[in-house]
């Protein structure tokens, strides 16, 4: 299991990454990004280069047999709301695998040959810097979700009806939410029903 947030500053994550796919070592990732260490921030907020070059390589591999990944989301709130901080690690996380998914993989495999590194930088700094945002909204539209899901959150007020429905604080829980409101499960479908 790579964790994203949990290596010392400058390790290459993504070689680690295809080295550990080539060995057939590879269950899944933990996607969050760092800044000091574990800290656990949204995916791609400090370093979404990086979040690419994973991809980069996944894309690169996802034909390997056996290869079956679990990918969750490993996030601190403290200071955004879980819900929307887990849109934006979500939104971001596809954002790096289109990016990925663009990448011209005939051009810097010839690089790659002529051991040509500028040239291969360049090749994935170029699929990295496209706009894929009207890509992602369009599948968004497509599979009938919000092309602005934080804005379709907040829209809702399902936060303030949660609040409203949740029981006084009674005592520090150490950041454990305990509830048996249905709503607040993440796969609920009622999240933006405006009548749950």
């Amino acid at each position: 299991m790579v964790d994203l947030g949990h290596h010392a500053p400058n390790v290459n994550i993504e070689m680690i990454v295809s080295r550990l796919v080539r060995a057939g070592k590879l269950g899944g990732f933990h996607f969050n990004d760092s800044k000091y260490g574990d800290d656990d921030l949204d995916a791609g907020t400090i370093e979404p280069f990086r979040l690419f070059l994973v991809f980069n390589e996944l894309v690169e591999l996802e034909d390997t047999p056996g290869l079956d990944l679990s990918h969750m989301i490993d996030q601190s709130h403290n200071v955004t709301d879980p819900m929307e901080s887990l849109m934006i690690s979500a939104v971001e996380i596809q954002r790096a695998y289109v990016q990925a998914s663009l990448v011209d993989r005939a051009a810097l495999e010839g690089y790659r040959q002529q051991n040509d590194a500028l040239m291969a930088a360049a090749t994935l700094r170029a699929a990295f810097r496209t706009d894929v945002d009207p890509i992602l909204q369009m599948a968004r539209l497509r599979k009938g979700a919000a092309i602005d899901p934080v804005a379709a959150f907040r829209a809702s007020g399902w936060r303030a009806r949660v609040a409203e429905a949740r029981p006084a604080v009674t005592g520090g829980g150490g950041g454990i939410v305990y509830t048996q409101d249905p709503l607040i499960c993440l796969g609920s479908p009622n999240l933006y029903d405006p009548n749950p």
